[in-house]
């Protein structure tokens, strides 16, 4: 049954005038073409209140304003939090009110109200939404916790004693956890510098320590200090180091940062919770920052990111705190085989120019192949067996191309020393057998 459609401003104008002539009801309803009770109706509120009684009124509960039904102590701590800590959003700011033991027992608003407070009260505080752009196909994700981890490294960032810093950060795509954030000094003379891949080995360290685990692989993009020599396939010493442990070292696609959503993004969030003038006034007050809320976020935050759905990683994956691949760093030596390094070089084949005086450029070391071979091209192959790098040219014999080997010469810069940082002195030697004094029994 059609709705009958409502009265326009000029239809209660005439009931008003009719009424004013004291016409009556059931004429004005025939005048109008409309029912009697409609009339009747309108006849009773503008005797009521008068000419005030033709306006609209509104239907629905009047509104009460913002978290209106919330007390004004929470209004004034939510206002407060946000405005000190502009970058916070609402479910930061609702950590924090949980754990006010002034608001102990009380009701809190909800993620998406406490939302919609910010945008009215504060609008210079909240962030613009911009639109998101169509993301290319991302590699293949992990399916469990410690499968794969990804570093990335903000660069660059000015702090209010006139440092710059560099943070390296870690993270966990599949169980959504903060794995490792970790600050460095970066300022020089003149600029800035980048991390040292022994600067990052640290770190990395310092994270296997944390979660007791190393992960099967890690992916990072192509910055210098993690891939290596730019323009050149020979991997860095970071990789070795990694492989040497058994951890595969990934690369995402150049120019192609969405390859690793998730970091990107972790980076972001660190930003929002640590961009105030406490946390970023020196190198230690931000380490102390990235400390605090990295245990925030991972023990308290409802994350939605993965599958955690609104709770704290720590939450939703409790197999984060099972080592996948246990680590202790006592133990690195014993965990280190070298012949990893020799049998992931085996795979690859480098293309060289051997230079007028006879020597082949390779992995930021001189080899000499001899002057006779001044000008050649030669590719260079590993033998992970002997340890050495096998220089050969392509020949023509009787129609077909082979490849006659020119020179051998053993791998340098590749040794256990070298890619852990640690003297194999340090390796826990094996306990003494014990010796058992026997009596000798009189036969």
């Amino acid at each position: 049954m059609a709705q009958p459609r409502p009265l326009s401003d000029a239809e209660r104008e005439r009931i008003y005038q009719g009424r004013s002539q004291e016409k009556t009801i059931p004429a004005i309803a025939l005048e109008l073409d409309r029912s009697e009770a409609v009339v009747r109706k309108w006849s009773r509120r503008i005797r009521a209140e008068g000419v005030q009684g033709l306006c609209s009124r509104q239907r629905g509960r009047k509104a009460v304003g913002d978290l209106g039904s919330f007390g004004p102590r929470i209004r004034q701590a939510a206002l407060a939090l946000k405005r000190t800590h502009r970058r916070w959003g609402a479910d930061r700011v609702l950590v924090e009110l949980r754990h006010d033991p002034q608001l102990s027992g009380i009701a809190l608003p909800s993620r998406s109200r406490l939302a919609v407070f910010f945008k009215q009260q504060c609008p210079d505080c909240v962030a613009q939404r911009q639109p998101r752009r169509p993301t290319p196909t991302a590699p293949p994700q992990a399916t469990a916790a410690h499968e794969v981890w990804q570093l990335d490294i903000q660069e660059k960032i000015e702090l209010a004693d006139g440092e710059v810093a560099v943070i390296c950060n870690i993270r966990d795509p599949f169980g959504a956890a903060m794995i490792g954030s970790r600050a460095f000094a970066a300022k020089t003379a003149t600029h800035w510098r980048k991390l040292k891949w022994t600067e990052i080995r640290q770190m990395l360290r310092e994270a296997f320590t944390e979660w007791q685990t190393l992960p099967d692989s890690f992916l990072t993009d192509n910055e210098l200090g993690l891939a290596g020599t730019p323009n050149d396939p020979f991997p860095g010493r970071l990789t070795f180091w990694l492989r040497g442990l058994g951890i595969k070292h990934r690369f995402i696609r150049p120019h192609c940062p969405t390859d690793q959503p998730q970091i990107e993004r972790n980076h972001r969030t660190l930003d929002d919770l640590t961009l105030d003038e406490e946390s970023r006034a020196n190198v230690p007050n931000l380490q102390r920052a990235l400390d605090r809320e990295r245990q925030v976020y991972n023990h308290d935050f409802p994350c939605r990111a993965s599958d955690c759905a609104g709770r704290p990683p720590l939450v939703a994956h409790p197999e984060l705190l099972q080592p996948r691949r246990p680590y202790q760093p006592e133990q690195e030596l014993a965990l280190f085989d070298l012949q990893r390094v020799y049998d992931f070089l085996a795979d690859f084949v480098f293309e060289r120019c051997v230079s007028t005086t006879g020597v082949v450029s390779l992995g930021r070391c001189l080899y000499s192949v001899g002057r006779r071979h001044a000008g050649k091209r030669v590719t260079v192959r590993c033998d992970p067996i002997h340890h050495d790098w096998v220089f050969a040219e392509t020949v023509r014999e009787q129609d077909d191309e082979v490849e006659r080997e020119l020179a051998r010469r053993s791998v340098k810069q590749i040794d256990t020393h070298l890619l852990t940082g640690l003297e194999p002195s340090a390796l826990p030697l094996p306990q003494p057998p014990i010796q058992l004094t026997l009596p000798c029994l009189a036969p």
